[in-house]
């Protein structure tokens, strides 16, 4: 059985562990944004877990394979079991743990936009994210130009798969329209 069983079916009703908070759509130039702080070569396979309204995944870069999951739409990102180099989405947060972990499944690098919080708010996780390799990169920004409800610093966090280097910390790059 899936963990979204009837996650998106239409009405409240059909699921009532949804959190409000899952279905937060990125606005499409902070997608952008992030997605060119990574160097993403042409042959690099990426994905999107949860594509929503495609504000990341119309974005990746042009001619690399790219796939996406959407649980509204009948693909389950928790059903998806190929290898990918990249993911790099905005998560839901009421599944988060299982979500990370799924990620840290499938692909060699992650890279989520969350609050910045959501990573190191349990010693479990930053366990989880040390044994899948490291955190090469945390870019803060503030939530609300992400488009959260809420006032916590969010953070561009990109993980990699058997990283052992340096972590660069700074504050999201400022980029002229």
């Amino acid at each position: 059985m899936s963990l979204h069983e009837n996650f998106g079916s239409g009405n409240a009703d059909a699921n009532p562990d949804l959190k409000p908070n899952d279905v937060i759509l990125t606005p499409r130039n902070i997608a952008k944004q992030m997605i060119g702080l990574y160097g993403i070569e042409p042959h690099h396979s990426i994905l999107d877990p949860c594509r929503g309204e495609g504000a990341f995944f119309d974005q990746y870069p042009v001619g690399n394979p790219k796939m996406w999951c959407e649980i509204t739409e009948g693909r389950d990102f928790f059903d998806f079991d190929s290898d990918v180099d990249w993911i790099i989405t905005n998560p839901p947060y009421s599944i988060f743990p299982q979500f990370l972990e799924k990620c840290f499944e499938v692909a060699h690098n992650v890279c989520l936009l969350i609050p910045l919080a959501k990573l190191v708010s349990s010693l479990k996780r930053i366990i989880m994210v040390f044994d899948y390799g490291g955190i090469v990169s945390v870019r803060i920004i503030g939530a609300s130009r992400c488009g959260f409800p809420f006032g916590f610093p969010a953070a561009a966090i990109h993980m990699k798969r058997d990283y052992t280097g340096q972590t660069l910390v700074e504050m999201w790059p400022e980029v002229s329209a």
